[in-house]
């Protein structure tokens, strides 16, 4: 439904146009009649409509005060005209008449006049100044009345002239509603263009900056704003040159040349920039600049890599996925946490299953890069071809095999992020130079081709075997060793943290028994002694295995003894108990002791018990410590 408002100058017209409204339902429109006289009461009113029907005055004055709304003409026809001139003949024998309107209204008048046999003068009036001004001119001229609409007619009245009403007819008021109907529907068109356009700009990643061919700034979005640190109402309607002098877009207004992917500092931030013309029928009439943040940018660039290219792992734990209370494991934890707040290169050390990747996940998602992706690859796991390609990738045709649109490597998709070299110790060293400059340069170069590309990766490699044994052996690079080992992390072994054993325990005990649908509740006092004697050579990687074993095959609340001797070698545990009774002092650590006091109660005999010793062998080493 369109919503129309007519403004009705005098009482017949308005009854006339009421009596049309009737008719315009139909028409799928609905007309409102306001009644109103010159322009100071329209400034007074309030319309909120799809468009407004006027004459005269009254349409000028809308036209200023709501430029959103458009505002239709009623038409004055020269038959109008023509029957007001002829009315003011019969009633007051003029012959000298002033015409007094609008164009509309007093276009071609005076063509008629010798039709007519009357002397016609005719005045040009948008304003109530205008009209009062003309009135006393046309009196001082001596015609005998006036012609003109409502307002006018009222002037010439309080003056003493006299004065007809040019009056619009049905036709007229119906030609202005089909009018008036035809652009409310282009006017609701472009605007439901014109926000849908602004909606985009206000959201869009760039900022948008354009000008019209005078220099003048004619579109700045938000993002723009955000950018340039410059508010939208201080942008829009200022030539270019006041409000950001270095944007280049008047150099692009004269060449009607595009500059594309400049890098330009703006308020502190390097932004990329791209400026091009706009041009209507090869003239140049206006430029637009897009920016966005360099960083964005290389941030979107790493996850369009990744989704796009690989299914790679995320960094799913934290520090706080680490189970242990041990002074071993805190301290190691807290230099890792310390680690993590700079880009340095590090190099984990531990032994197998000791957890060495989850220091390295816990690192980059307490860094800086933790929005950035996190690619880990195992090097014992790949033959060389394989490894070089994965971590390097390749072009199309690089090799046999090789994917048609190619492949980028790790290093390339952990662009911004990190990569985690795991058992970095086998990497053939022929590979190893190619890490090394990957390391010095920052770059790389896929497999056939020619193209470098830079790259920004922390790395962060782990292994469980010697490296200084293995240069001596000329089988790792000491020049690499020096690249990857910039900050060292030492991963304790599980036997280095004997009262973490039962915390582990009790943690993966009741994750399997959540997921087989077991109802264990704890282990028996015997075996969580045997389970503490035991050396656990495969560290927490085993013991979380056995704790999988122990409850896929316990149908108890409660796992004793003979479950832990069916899952474990007896003669490993005796053999571990054998070294804790005859090595002495030095082997029991002050955490084991505590946990085993605290499980007890401080019953020192049953602590003995728990840990595998005799309670003399306790006294001692209480008292050496």
């Amino acid at each position: 439904m369109i919503n129309v408002s007519l403004v009705a100058p005098y009482e017949e017209c308005k009854q006339l146009a009421e009596a049309v409204a009737a008719e315009c339902r139909e028409m799928n429109v609905l007309l409102q009649v306001v009644s109103a006289i010159g322009v100071k009461v329209i400034e007074t009113m309030h319309f909120d409509c799809d468009a407004i029907i006027a004459r005269g005055v009254t349409a000028s004055a809308l036209q200023t005060v709501y430029p959103h709304i458009p505002v239709i003409n009623l038409p004055v026809t020269g038959y109008d005209v023509i029957n007001a001139v002829m009315y003011c003949r019969r009633q007051f024998h003029a012959q000298r008449i002033a015409v007094m309107g609008s164009d509309s209204m007093i276009y071609g008048v005076q063509n008629i006049s010798g039709a007519l046999g009357v002397d016609i003068q005719c005045y040009r009036v948008m304003e109530e100044e205008d009209a009062e001004q003309c009135v006393k001119v046309a009196a001082q001229s001596g015609v005998d009345a006036i012609i003109s609409g409502a307002m006018t007619v009222e002037i010439a009245k309080r003056h003493g002239l006299k004065a007809i009403l040019i009056e619009s007819g049905k036709e007229a008021i119906l030609q202005a509603i089909g009018e008036a109907m035809r652009t409310a529907r282009v006017a609701k068109h472009n605007q439901e263009i014109a926000e849908r356009v602004k909606a985009i700009m206000d959201h869009a990643y760039e900022g948008v900056l354009a000008i019209d061919e005078k220099g003048v700034i004619t579109v700045f979005n938000k993002t723009a704003e955000a950018i340039t640190k410059v508010s939208t109402s201080k942008a829009i309607g200022r030539h270019i040159r006041s409000v950001l002098p270095n944007t280049g877009l008047l150099r692009v207004l004269e060449t009607g040349e595009a500059e594309l992917g400049d890098l330009e500092t703006i308020s502190a931030s390097l932004v990329v920039k791209n400026r091009v013309p706009v041009k209507v029928k090869d003239k140049v009439v206006g430029a637009v600049a897009t920016f966005q943040y360099a960083s964005k940018l290389q941030e979107l660039e790493g996850r369009i890599r990744e989704k796009i290219h690989y299914t790679g792992l995320k960094a799913k734990y934290s520090f706080n996925d680490i189970i242990g209370t041990s002074t071993a494991l805190t301290d190691t934890i807290e230099m890792t946490r310390k680690f993590s707040k700079v880009d340095s290169n590090i190099l984990v050390i531990g032994e197998t299953g000791t957890g060495k990747e989850l220091f390295a996940q816990s690192c980059h998602n307490n860094s800086l890069r933790r929005k950035g992706p996190f690619m880990a690859v195992n090097c014992a796991a790949l033959p060389e071809n394989l490894l070089e390609s994965e971590l390097f990738g390749y072009v199309p045709g690089a090799f046999t095999g090789a994917a048609k649109s190619g492949k980028p490597g790790l290093f390339e998709l952990a662009h911004q992020g990190t990569i985690f070299l795991d058992e970095v110790s086998e990497i053939p060293l022929k590979l190893q130079g190619r890490l090394l400059r990957v390391l010095q340069e920052r770059e790389i170069m896929r497999l056939g081709d020619d193209r470098i590309i830079p790259v920004d990766v922390r790395v962060i490699s782990a292994t469980n075997k010697d490296l200084k044994q293995l240069i001596m052996e000329n089988a790792f690079r000491r020049d690499l060793l020096y690249r990857l080992d910039v900050l060292h992390i030492n991963v304790p072994p599980l036997r280095a943290r004997q009262g973490d054993i039962l915390l582990l325990i009790e943690h993966f005990l009741s994750i399997y028994s959540s997921r087989f649908h077991k109802n264990i509740v704890h282990l028996s006092v015997e075996a969580e002694r045997l389970l503490t004697r035991y050396k656990w050579p495969g560290n927490v990687r085993e013991l979380c295995n056995v704790c999988e074993r122990l409850v896929v095959l316990s149908d108890k609340k409660i796992i004793t003894e003979p479950d832990i001797l069916r899952s474990l070698s007896f003669e490993q545990i005796e053999c571990a108990s054998e070294r804790n009774t005859e090595s002495g002092p030095g082997v029991l650590s002050i955490d084991a002791i505590q946990e085993a006091l605290q499980r007890a109660g401080g019953n020192k005999a049953q602590a003995a018990r728990l840990l595998g010793v005799s309670r003399t062998t306790l006294w001692r080493k209480l008292s050496e410590l």
